[in-house]
């Protein structure tokens, strides 16, 4: 007769990272990017070349800037801008303008003013009195309406008018136009804010190291008759807390079957420090209880989102959405044994595998030219790209992959660094152990021998386990549970989110240089 006492694993909160905890469908950087827009890519409107007043000839320059109280109202690098400007209440666009030869050159405009005003010949030779110039202003839904604009006649090329009677958070396109002709100059954008999220929390986001630690379960034989008890299976399971989350001894009652401490050392008596093989910050993860990952703003977003994406503005840019960049770490982190219930049963029956929030990982980018996934670093914070450069003021530091795998054979998973698993991981080809590379390893079943031995990684020792990379959806097919998948697919069934090529989950703070 077997003594087996029932383990009941909640393998759906263990892929609770392969459905909402995942971020799928959104925007790679290329995608995100490829969307934005600055003052610089504006079309000047469709003029009429029959006008001899010229259009685009009055070119507005790209540092414009909307201030009040000595303070920006527009993005854009203004901060310095608006320092030396009145400190009144009024709300004024500053802008600059260059001016081409067809006005320089030709006695009849001469600058600003003569353009918007000379007198110019009908098709009878009789002068017309130009009307005078407006700054024409289109919003984002394509309203139109106009504000006086009285240029000085003089040679200056810095100008200003009034926007108080703008709406804030609109954006609006803002071109210059001569009513008589119609003459126009060129076209320039800029987004009015009334003011900016500030987040009292200030400088990169908390990180957090995640610890990990083993649990092991014993199933007996009992021979009959002679009554003698016989070990019959011995399995290991991987399980992660943090500073928050250390999980509690197990009771008496279950140490029979399960133990997460070392019997050996401390004996039967259930303790929850030292834990057994517990191994500290074997990775690191974004601190949960930061501030800037709640929504404090009021906004439909969390506030970090918002944070980058006003970084973001405030570079002169827009992205075609706000940014989710970062998920929920939900996963393995303690046996309940059954105290978990108010009045519960001292018989254990049942042990259950209880999911913990880690803290924040990020989602992995992919290179729309190798469609490669990778993690950013501090490079990709000091390039040319507005995102990576608002995300330098919160995240800061070198980011690296995360990988989910599985142990043949048993219901065993393990959350492992690109950091640690790179130096063991290896394909198997015509016999051989190779190591990847980011050109070789998509389309491969990725395996490691665990515990880890980078000295001699491709040589499997018998206290080892081999273990596989799993994408998400590929947890579906583990331990016979099923998992909806998260991939997001047209109306035709096809596949448009892709994924990573390395089948990295996510990516997390590098703990050290």
């Amino acid at each position: 007769m077997k003594i087996l006492i029932l383990l009941t694993f909640i393998l759906g909160q263990v892929f609770f990272i392969g459905c909402e905890n995942i971020p799928r469908g959104r925007d790679s950087i290329a995608q995100l990017e490829s969307k934005i827009t600055s003052d610089e890519d504006e079309e000047v409107e469709d003029v009429d070349l029959s006008v001899e007043r010229p259009s685009g000839a009055v070119v507005i320059q790209s540092d414009f800037c909307g201030c009040s109280q000595g303070e920006p109202i527009t993005f854009g690098n203004c901060e310095a801008i608006c320092d030396n400007k009145p400190n009144d209440e009024n709300q004024t666009l500053y802008f600059n303008v260059e001016l081409t030869n067809e006005i320089t050159l030709d006695e009849t405009f001469g600058n600003v003013f003569g353009w918007c005003n000379a007198q110019l010949p009908d098709e009878n030779g009789e002068a017309i009195v130009g009307t005078g110039c407006v700054l024409e202003i289109k919003d984002e839904n394509g309203s139109t309406q106009s504000i006086a604009f009285e240029p000085e006649n003089n040679n200056s090329t810095s100008f200003s008018v009034d926007i108080g009677g703008l709406n804030d958070n609109t954006t609006y396109r803002v071109t210059i136009v001569e009513q008589t002709s119609g003459a126009t100059s060129t076209t320039f954008q800029f987004r009015k804010f009334s003011d900016l999220l500030e987040s009292r929390k200030r400088g990169p986001l908390q990180i957090e190291p995640v610890n990990r630690y083993t649990c092991m379960i014993r199933e007996f034989e009992t021979t009959e008759g002679s009554g003698s008890t016989n070990l019959l299976d011995l399995d290991r399971f991987h399980l992660f807390f943090n500073s928050q989350t250390r999980p509690e001894p197990l009771r008496e009652e279950t140490v029979a079957s399960f133990f997460c401490h070392d019997i050996g050392t401390h004996g039967e008596t259930p303790i929850n420090s030292p834990l057994l093989e517990e191994t500290t910050g074997v990775f690191s993860v974004w601190y949960k209880d930061d501030p800037r990952f709640y929504n404090l703003f009021g906004g439909p977003e969390r506030d970090i989102n918002e944070l980058i994406e006003q970084e973001v503005n405030l570079q002169g840019a827009t992205l075609s959405s706000t940014p989710d960049l970062f998920a929920e770490l939900n996963w393995l982190s303690y046996l309940d044994d059954g105290d978990a219930t108010p009045g519960g049963d001292n018989d254990v029956t049942s042990v259950q595998v209880r999911n913990e929030n880690l803290g924040f990982y990020m989602s992995p980018f992919l290179d729309s030219d190798t469609f490669k996934a990778y993690c950013p670093t501090r490079a990709h914070y000091f390039s040319n790209s507005p995102l990576f450069k608002a995300m330098k003021e919160y995240i800061g530091v070198d980011t690296e992959g995360l990988y989910i795998a599985k142990e043949n054979n048993v219901c065993n998973f393990l959350l492992i660094n690109e950091s640690v698993v790179e130096d063991i991981w290896f394909y198997k080809q015509n016999g051989n152990h190779i190591k990847p590379t980011s050109d070789t390893i998509a389309g491969k079943q990725i395996q490691f021998y665990w515990p880890a031995d980078p000295s001699s990684p491709y040589i499997k020792k018998s206290h080892q386990r081999i273990y596989t990379i799993k994408a998400t959806d590929e947890l579906s097919d583990a331990c016979g549970t099923p998992v909806t998948s998260t991939n997001t697919n047209t109306s035709g069934g096809i596949p448009d989110n892709f994924p990573p090529h390395d089948k990295r989950i996510g990516c997390v703070p590098v703990l050290a240089d």
